[in-house]
């Protein structure tokens, strides 16, 4: 570890949910979580949507402390990786489907890098040992019933995401997160179908979130708060949302993984 680093960190890890059809508005919540040693720097600020981002259909997760959007390099692939525990056999295909279609609207690499038996859980390590040294840890996106881990996914809930981003010094990103869908709700079915009960839809939504989107009230975006009926496409104000946190953007060098030695999102 090299010294300084963690001191330096600061970690913040956002819930959002997506509710069934009809239900109640969530919101983006969170805490920053301090590192063991020496003293956090002030939390991320929330960002509630200015006007003209209302106006374009999309909402931000969260700003950076340039005031920018908070978003992933997008200069380095986004990995995310599938856990097998209670996933129903159409998982696989449909988180390939819509990781391939939020890498059309934001010119990210999101890549599937594979399978796992880990579970969702709200004090999840941020980095992975690699070799000799150490990287962030992928995405995990999982299936999972109400009370089952530590992540606070309800009955009512679709599904559940939980991105993490990093400061160390000026560089601050997204560096991983999680995706629990509601194992529970039997109602959901294979595909793209309907946003009113299709995988594909909720997918979509909680990705989104992990990618930097935040709830909008318009029900024409897959980031509304309710799914609504309809088909399963992004709208024009999810695709300005993603080309805003996308590689447009350009590059924005996330801090070391070393900085996330010994930390873990607040949950």
């Amino acid at each position: 570890m090299l010294p300084g680093l963690l001191a330096a960190a600061a970690v913040t890890a956002l819930l959002a949910v997506m509710l069934l059809p009809g239900g109640g508005s969530g919101t983006p919540q969170g805490s920053p979580s301090a590192p063991p040693a020496g003293a956090p720097l002030p939390p991320l600020p929330s960002a509630p949507p200015t006007a003209a981002l209302r106006d374009a259909g999309y909402a931000l997760w969260s700003t950076d402390h340039r005031g920018g959007a908070l978003r992933w390099d997008a200069c380095m692939p986004v990995r995310f990786v599938l856990s097998t525990v209670d996933a129903p056999p159409h998982a696989e295909q449909d988180l390939r489907t819509a990781l391939d279609m939020l890498a059309a609207a934001s010119g990210l690499e999101l890549v599937l890098v594979g399978t796992t038996t880990e579970r969702p859980d709200a004090t999840r390590p941020l980095v992975e040992a690699d070799g000799g040294g150490w990287r962030w840890r992928p995405v995990l996106v999982a299936w999972a019933s109400p009370g089952e881990t530590s992540v606070a996914l309800e009955p009512v809930d679709r599904g559940v995401a939980l991105p993490v981003a990093v400061r160390d010094g000026a560089r601050e990103a997204f560096v991983t997160g999680q995706v629990a869908i509601n194992a529970r709700r039997t109602d959901l079915v294979a595909g793209f179908g309907d946003r009113a009960d299709a995988v594909g839809a909720t997918l979509l939504h909680e990705l989104g979130h992990v990618l930097g989107l935040a709830h909008v009230d318009d029900p024409r975006q897959i980031m509304a708060r309710d799914p609504g009926r309809g088909p399963v496409v992004l709208g024009d104000g999810d695709l300005a949302g993603l080309r805003t946190v996308g590689a447009a953007a350009g590059c924005n060098p996330a801090p070391p993984a070393t900085s996330g030695r010994g930390l873990a999102p607040a949950g």
